[in-house]
């Protein structure tokens, strides 16, 4: 009898650390679950690093764009300083000037 009690107090201790450990491991799956939808999800998440990575790349070709229009320009700005020929190619195509003597064709675009 005396046995039979303790198997029954020994049974409920066992129980109560079976309860204990499948409480803990709800609680473990459910910290896994909310890490995994912060790391993800978060403000600061896989996602936002994503899209910052992408305005980076964005920003890297824009950059390498304009340094490319710069190296352009220098280079005009280094002909114009040296070479009389550019200036008057300059003058006479895009500020539309002429030297006295020459004869001048205007050309009409219109598709009429």
């Amino acid at each position: 009898m005396c046995f039979n009690l303790l198997s029954k107090i020994e049974l409920k201790g066992e129980n109560v650390k079976i309860y204990k450990r499948t409480i803990l491991r709800m609680f473990f799956v459910i910290e896994i679950f909310i890490f995994a939808g912060v790391y993800f999800f978060g403000g600061n998440g896989f996602q936002y690093l994503n899209r910052l990575k992408g305005e980076n790349q964005e920003l890297y070709g824009q950059i390498l764009d304009l340094k490319n229009e710069i190296a352009g320009l220098e280079k005009g700005i280094s002909d114009w300083n040296s070479n009389d020929f550019y200036k008057e190619k300059i003058a006479r195509e895009k500020l539309q000037m002429a030297r006295k003597g020459d004869q001048i064709y205007f050309l009409d675009t219109k598709n009429d």
